[in-house]
């Protein structure tokens, strides 16, 4: 059957209108039966891996969908393939365990006590990385500390850190945990373009 099948276009719809209003198993039989009609289709292919992860993660399985929804809309038509590999991919790293990842922020302004919350500030991250790549201090780091920021800005800037070092997967990770106090915004959009781009 052809590729914009009416039907299968339909039934993704009906899938995310039900995983919208939690209903993951009606949701995850109208994403199979989409798949059926055309098992390529990376829409429905990201429909059923967040219906199977939002059973036992929901917080994380919507803001997957609220960024590939964020990411849709604010690129142009034609990367609406690479915007959904990327988030393929994050969603896979996120079933790989990467969602262990974690970072913190912090006012400056406040009495920061970083042992008591096990953590690596930025700036001394930042400095780690003068010693060595950052690739390897990032990975070293990855399971075992959270890293916390005290400006929006220096997680930007953490956040292009990652993408030019080729871990885009951990980029979207981190917008993705990140996304209660980042809001979008056009620096946010610029890096969400990049990623894109990188794919």
């Amino acid at each position: 059957m052809s590729n914009n099948n009416p039907k299968k276009r339909i039934l993704i719809r009906k899938g995310f209108e039900l995983f919208e209003i939690k209903q993951y198993k009606q949701s995850m039989q109208y994403f199979s039966d989409a798949l059926y009609l055309d098992e390529e289709d990376l829409e429905a292919k990201i429909g059923l891996f967040l219906t199977d992860m939002a059973i036992e993660f929901p917080n994380e399985a919507h803001g997957f969908y609220d960024l590939y929804q964020t990411m849709i809309g604010t690129n142009p038509r034609s990367f609406r393939k690479k915007v959904q590999q990327s988030i393929l991919e994050g969603i896979k790293s996120f079933d790989n365990g990467i969602d262990k990842i974690a970072a913190v922020f912090f006012d400056d302004q406040k009495d920061l006590k970083v042992e008591e919350i096990d953590g690596i500030l930025y700036k001394d991250f930042q400095q780690m990385c003068k010693e060595k790549n950052f690739k390897e201090v990032f990975e070293n780091l990855l399971f075992s500390s959270k890293i916390i920021f005290t400006k929006k800005e220096d997680f930007y800037s953490f956040l292009n850190d990652l993408l030019d070092n080729n871990l885009s997967e951990y980029c979207l990770q981190y917008i993705e945990s990140m996304k209660k106090v980042v809001f979008f915004d056009s620096e946010l959009d610029k890096i969400l373009k990049k990623l894109v781009d990188r794919l």
